[in-house]
């Protein structure tokens, strides 16, 4: 049962749809900043972020039949701590080979176009808006190309039901090298200020962590730019037509411009009728279930 409350459940439902979202992530940037220079900084924010989702998620969820049980949970905790600890060892090992790789661009057009003089803020706006254009056509590709789609392992993320902010870490490993590229590129390539891209990171996770939430989320403006969990849902859809839309994890923007937006109400999220086990989804990359409707089983791309 939702913990009583002074507040009317109806009214923290509305707020949470029309306001939280900015709230939120004005307050992870808040939080991030008051941390630093802590290298911390980063995974606790994170992890405010993920428990302020998670409570709303039990007091107003937009699905209240798809409960989490408590071993769920430590299941896709386990995962995403897994994915996180392939990310740090990512992180480094890009760093090591684009810093060099793209240093010559980095002295030429990449600094003569980065707009060093603008305000923080606009530089990390910026670089939100720009890394996620990036991965929008890396997820797109992988949603149209079926080797694309296995040999990214992206089968793993859409395999479970009952979507929750939590399953916002649910990658498979294989997976794990194209989710940090996009920043990472950019920030090598234009030699943007080491504090716009750390801000612009924490906006991609935290928004990331709202996007995959069981909320309803709409907030006037700003849904025309950002992607929201009613946004993402929709992606995640079982039904693959409709799964086939929204691929823009943080800026639904990029989809409204290029005609992949899509929008309207989701009876369940998955691959398929039946959620494969944890262990099962590992593999997915080799063999999918036989009831699986993915773009690999389906063996042609979706239109466009």
């Amino acid at each position: 049962m939702p913990p009583s409350s002074s507040v009317p459940q109806p009214r923290l439902a509305a707020w949470v749809e029309r306001g939280a979202q900015p709230a939120i992530l004005a307050g992870a940037l808040l939080l991030w900043w008051s941390l630093l220079p802590s290298e911390a900084a980063s995974l606790i924010v994170l992890i405010a972020a993920l428990l302020a989702a998670s409570a709303l998620e039990v007091w107003i969820p937009a699905m209240p039949e798809w409960r989490q049980s408590l071993g769920t949970r430590l299941r896709l905790i386990g995962v995403y701590a897994l994915a996180l600890a392939l990310s740090v060892l990512l992180l480094g090992a890009y760093e090591a080979v684009l810093g060099p790789a793209l240093s010559g661009v980095r002295a030429g057009i990449g600094a003569a176009l980065w707009p060093e003089t603008w305000p923080l803020p606009l530089q990390a706006a910026l670089l939100f808006f720009a890394s996620d254009l990036i991965y929008y056509w890396i997820h797109r590709a992988i949603h149209r190309w079926p080797l694309l789609w296995r040999l990214s392992g992206h089968g793993f993320h859409h395999g479970f039901h009952n979507l929750h902010a939590l399953n916002v870490g649910t990658n498979h490993p294989f997976e794990v090298v194209f989710l940090i590229l996009p920043l990472v590129l950019l920030a090598a390539a234009t030699g943007a200020p080491e504090r716009a891209v750390e801000a612009a990171g924490i906006v991609l996770m935290v928004n990331a962590v709202l996007a995959h939430a069981n909320l309803r989320m709409h907030t006037p403006g700003l849904s025309w730019l950002i992607t929201s969990a009613d946004h993402h849902r929709r992606h995640h859809s079982l039904v693959f037509e409709q799964s086939n839309s929204n691929y823009a994890c943080n800026a639904i923007v990029w989809d409204r411009l290029f005609g992949t937006y899509s929008q309207g109400p989701v009876a369940q999220t998955g691959i398929g009728p039946n959620e494969p086990g944890l262990w099962r989804m590992y593999l997915l990359p080799f063999r999918e279930p036989v009831d699986a409707d993915t773009v690999s089983s389906r063996r042609h791309a979706p239109p466009d």
